[in-house]
C-alpha cells in the first residue's frame, strides 16, 4: 500500500499573548489557547473528514513544517501537542511515521533574552538547548525520542522502499531577534553523505524538508526568506547531493516552484490555520511505477457562507492555483549528456604493458585504455552524474561537484569497476613497487582506494579535501605517520577527480609539510582529470603549469606523477575572481552556479 504524505505547517497556535504578556485583541490563527475547545476539535475534525473521504484505506504519514507555536510557550505546545495527536489517532499514525521540524516561531526568544542576560555572547544563534528548550519537550512527547539539538538533519522516513524523507532544521542562524533560513552547508553534506553510506543497499529518491521557503510567490522576491549567500551555496549544493524536491512552510501561500532550470522543484504548503492568508494544506499520494512521482493535492478552508459547518476544507484545482499536479522524482533516463567535451584518447602511443620509463621532455606518457575510459564515462551518461550548469572555482576547491562519484560508487558493480581502474593503473605502471603508503584523498578516494591497499598490501591512510580542511577533527586531519627519518620516500594519493592539482600541491607543501618534505615521489592517481591540458604524467606540477595559470595562493610543488582513467574538460566561468560583479549568468540566477566554497578563505 503506497504512502500518503499529509502536510501541513504554519500552525502559529497561539496564547493570543504578545511578548508583553498583554493580551492581543487581534486573532491571526484559528487555534488558540483560550478559545472555545469544541471549536477547535472541530477544526481537527474536519480536517481529518476530507482526508480520509478522499484517500479510503491508504496509509498516512505526518510531515509538520514548523512554526507549531506562535511564541514558543509552554501553553502553546502542550495545546499543538493534543491537536497533532488526535490528527495522529483520527489517522493511525504512529510516532515513527511522522516528521516533526522547528520553524523560527519554536525558538524561545523569551529564553534567549533570559540567558544573554547572565552570559552576554556574540552568537546566540549556537544556543540550541535554550532556544529549543520548549519545542524539543514537546517534540519528545510527540516521538518519544530526544530532539537533536546539534544535528541539521534531525530525522528521516523511508516510504514505500523507493523515497526518504528528510527533515532538516533550517534555523540555524534564527536567535532572540529572528533571523532567516539557513543550513550550514558543509554539516549537511557530512550528515547527508552519512545516512547515504548507513542505506547504501537502498535504491532512494530524497526528499528534503525544512521550515523556511527559499523561493517566493506571495513576497515580492525570488530569494523568499533566505540568507543570499547560503542560499547560492546551498542551491548548488542539493543539485550535487541529487535532491529533486523540497518541501516547505513558512510563507503563509500555498505556492509550488522549480528553480535550477527545473532541476529542483519546491513546495509550500502554505498556514495550515491562518485568518488573514487562506487556510491550507497539502496531501501527497505517492505513485510508484515506472516513475516515482509524488501527487500534488492542495487543500483550502472555504468561507462558511451560510454553510451548516463552520469549517469546510476544499480540494483546490491545481490549474487555477498554477501549480503542478505532481512531482516526478523518478523518470527512466532515455538521454545522453552531450553537454561535456571529450578530451579523446591518443591513437599514436601505443597500449602500455610494461612498466613505463620516467618521461623525458619529448616523452607523452599517460594511462590510456580507451575501453575502461568508456565503460566509466557510459555510467556517467547512463545516471546522469555530470553535474550542468555554470561554474565558478576558487583557491580552495577546484573540481567539486562537477561529476557526482559518490551516487556512482552506491552501486555495487559500479564501485568495484572504480576499484579495479585504480588498481589497473597501478598494475600497468608498476606504482606500487617501493611504494611505503597509500592515501585515500577525500570520501570517494577513501572508497575506491581501499582495494588497491588490500591488494598490494602497502599501509593506508585517509585524509579529506583540503577545503573542508578545518572542518575536521585534528585527528583526522593529521597524517599521523611519522617521516623523520625519511622512511616513506614513495607515497600513492588516490582521488576522485582532479581539475589543476592546487589542493594536491597544497596538501604536500602546507598541511603536511613535515611529512611530505622526506618524500621523494607523490604518485596521483583519479578516476578523472576535468582540467584543459594535454594528459601526461607531469601536469600536476608547479613548473609544468601554463603561464596564464593564476599562482596566487598555489605552492611551489614538482615531484608530482599524475595518471587518471578518463579525461572531461570543464568549462569554468572567465570572468576569474571579478565574476560578482560581471557574470550576469551569476547575478541574475540564469543557469546553476557552482560556487564551490567560493567563501571560502585561501589561506585556510
Amino acid at each position: 500500500m503506497e504512502n500518503v504524505i499529509l502536510h501541513i505547517s504554519d500552525l502559529h497556535i497561539t496564547t493570543r499573548l504578545g511578548t508583553d504578556g498583554i493580551l492581543n485583541p487581534k486573532i491571526e490563527s484559528y487555534l488558540t489557547t483560550n478559545a472555545d475547545e469544541s471549536a477547535n476539535n472541530f477544526f481537527v475534525e474536519k480536517l481529518v473528514e476530507k482526508v480520509k473521504e478522499d484517500f479510503p484505506g491508504r496509509k498516512f504519514t505526518l510531515l509538520v513544517t514548523g512554526d507549531i507555536s506562535n511564541l514558543a510557550e509552554i501553553k502553546e505546545f502542550t495545546f499543538a501537542e493534543k491537536f497533532i495527536k488526535q490528527i495522529m489517532a483520527d489517522l493511525a499514525i504512529t510516532e515513527d511515521n511522522c516528521l516533526i521540524i522547528p520553524g523560527d516561531h519554536d525558538v524561545h526568544r523569551r529564553s534567549l533574552e533570559n540567558a544573554l542576560e547572565l552570559v552576554p555572547s556574540d552568537e546566540p544563534h549556537l544556543l540550541n538547548d535554550i532556544k529549543f528548550r520548549n519545542f524539543a519537550d514537546f517534540y519528545n512527547r510527540i516521538k518519544t525520542t530526544p530532539f537533536q539539538f546539534e544535528k541539521i538533519i534531525i530525522d528521516h522516513l523511508i516510504l514505500d522502499e523507493k523515497v526518504i524523507l528528510l527533515a532538516i532544521n533550517s534555523n540555524f542562524k534564527v536567535n532572540n531577534k529572528g533571523g532567516l533560513g539557513n543550513i550550514p552547508i558543509d554539516r549537511l553534506k557530512v550528515e547527508f553523505l552519512a545516512l547515504k553510506t548507513a542505506l547504501a543497499n537502498k535504491d532512494l529518491q530524497y526528499v528534503a524538508c525544512w521550515h523556511h521557503n527559499f523561493t517566493a510567490g506571495f513576497e515580492d522576491t525570488n530569494k523568499g526568506q533566505w540568507e543570499t549567500e547560503n542560499r547560492k551555496h546551498l542551491l548548488a549544493e542539493l543539485e550535487s547531493l541529487g535532491i529533486k524536491l523540497v518541501l516547505t512552510g513558512n510563507e503563509h501561500t500555498s505556492n509550488s516552484k522549480t528553480i535550477q532550470n527545473g532541476s529542483i522543484m519546491t513546495s509550500d504548503c502554505g498556514a495550515l490555520s491562518s485568518i488573514p492568508y487562506d487556510a491550507t494544506f497539502k496531501v501527497y499520494p505517492i505513485v510508484i511505477g515506472e516513475e516515482i512521482v509524488l501527487e500534488n493535492k492542495i487543500y483550502a478552508l472555504q468561507k462558511t457562507n451560510g454553510n451548516d459547518h463552520p469549517y469546510f476544507w476544499q480540494i483546490r484545482d491545481n490549474s487555477g492555483a498554477k501549480q503542478p499536479s505532481q512531482f516526478k522524482l523518478f523518470v527512466p533516463n532515455k538521454e545522453i549528456i552531450a553537454a561535456t567535451v571529450d578530451l579523446p584518447h591518443s591513437n599514436n602511443v601505443e597500449e602500455v604493458a610494461e612498466p613505463v620509463i620516467a618521461p623525458t621532455e619529448n616523452t607523452r606518457v599517460f594511462y590510456d585504455d580507451p575501453e575502461r575510459a568508456e565503460q566509466l564515462y557510459a555510467i556517467i551518461r547512463k545516471k546522469k552524474l555530470f553535474h550542468s550548469g555554470h561554474f565558478h572555482w576558487s583557491n580552495s576547491s577546484r573540481a567539486h561537484n562537477w561529476i557526482d562519484v559518490s551516487k556512482l560508487l552506491e552501486d555495487h558493480e559500479d564501485l568495484n569497476f572504480a576499484q579495479n581502474s585504480v588498481i589497473d593503473v597501478i598494475a600497468r605502471f608498476n606504482l606500487g613497487e617501493n611504494s611505503s603508503l597509500i592515501i585515500g584523498l577525500g570520501y570517494e578516494g577513501n572508497i575506491i582506494s581501499s582495494k588497491a591497499s588490500i591488494k598490494y598490501n602497502i599501509p593506508y591512510t585517509s585524509l579529506p579535501y583540503s577545503y573542508r580542511y578545518n572542518d575536521h577533527h585534528d585527528y583526522e586531519k593529521k597524517l599521523n605517520f611519522d617521516n623523520a627519518d625519511g622512511t616513506y620516500k614513495k607515497v600513492i594519493i588516490i582521488t576522485d577527480v582532479v581539475n589543476d592539482g592546487r589542493t594536491i600541491r597544497k596538501l604536500i607543501d602546507r598541511h603536511e609539510k613535515s611529512f611530505f618534505d622526506k618524500v621523494c615521489e607523490v604518485v596521483v592517481v583519479s578516476l578523472f582529470y576535468t582540467g584543459h591540458e594535454q594528459i601526461n604524467t607531469d601536469i600536476l606540477n608547479y613548473d609544468k603549469l601554463p603561464e596564464s595559470y593564476d599562482r596566487e595562493y598555489d605552492h611551489d610543488v614538482n615531484k608530482i606523477s599524475f595518471y587518471t582513467v578518463k579525461s572531461l574538460k570543464v568549462e569554468k566561468c572567465p570572468y576569474g575572481k571579478n565574476y560578482k560583479q560581471e557574470c550576469f549568468i551569476y547575478k541574475d540566477e540564469l543557469s546553476c552556479v557552482h560556487l564551490f566554497y567560493d567563501e571560502v578563505k585561501a589561506e585556510e
